[in-house]
């Protein structure tokens, strides 16, 4: 039997992350909803009116899903901007975790679809990432030669104990290019832009992992070769 892995595991900082769970995924599983906190993570404070016109829709709408996110802690005002006439957001935290194992908060059926829905949306948003940096290797053809960005899969065979060892190696090792550790945001001229005086240019990258089980494994039984 593998050992016990109590919540939280050892990266998880409850002054850094937004934690949910099948029992509070709901204020999230939005696509309105989770367009607005990464703009508000990456690119810093804005209004309702300001995000509105970024995602193509209306400030009502904005503000409606911004309200909803307040509700459940996501999103918090942001005093030092705020007016009488423009009230501006901020994201509460800097990161969000999403955990089945939080104990008492597994769900049940219909909480477990929302958070199906939700994870469908995050996936789904790291796709077009991807397909959207594909897109642009036309336009990029000079610097391919030496650009570091890739794609990559290795298939592995683990335990669960070692599946989350190597969750665990992963998480702290791209801890340590991150530079908004206190939260500030990613956009132009934060943290992850700003080169220290004479330093190398930055470039603002997105890094993404996947740790699943394999959906279709190879149904021989074991010691069977292909012929």
């Amino acid at each position: 039997m593998e050992g016990s892995h109590p919540w939280p595991p050892s990266w998880f900082d409850p002054d850094r992350h937004d934690l949910l769970t099948p029992l509070n995924v709901r204020a999230l599983a939005h696509p309105v909803r989770l367009t607005l906190l990464r703009l508000l993570r990456e690119d810093g404070p804005a209004t309702a009116s300001g995000l509105a016109e970024r995602i193509g829709q209306s400030s009502g709408v904005t503000s409606y899903h911004l309200r909803t996110m307040a509700k459940a802690g996501l999103v918090v005002d942001e005093v030092a901007l705020g007016n009488r006439r423009d009230r501006w957001w901020r994201a509460a935290h800097a990161a969000t975790t999403f955990s089945f194992r939080v104990p008492g908060q597994a769900g049940d059926t219909e909480q477990l679809e929302v958070a199906e829905q939700y994870l469908r949306m995050v996936a789904q948003v790291g796709y077009e990432r991807v397909l959207s940096w594909i897109g642009t290797l036309v336009e990029r053809q000079d610097e391919l030669a030496t650009s570091p960005w890739q794609l990559g899969e290795s298939s592995l065979s683990l335990t669960h104990d070692e599946a989350r060892e190597l969750s665990e190696q992963i998480i702290a090792l791209v801890a340590r290019y991150r530079r908004d550790q206190e939260g500030r945001a990613r956009g132009s001229g934060g943290p992850d832009e700003t080169p220290a005086p004479g330093g190398p240019e930055r470039r603002r990258a997105v890094f993404q992992f996947q740790l699943l089980p394999d959906p279709h494994p190879d149904p021989r039984p074991a010691g069977v070769e292909p012929g």
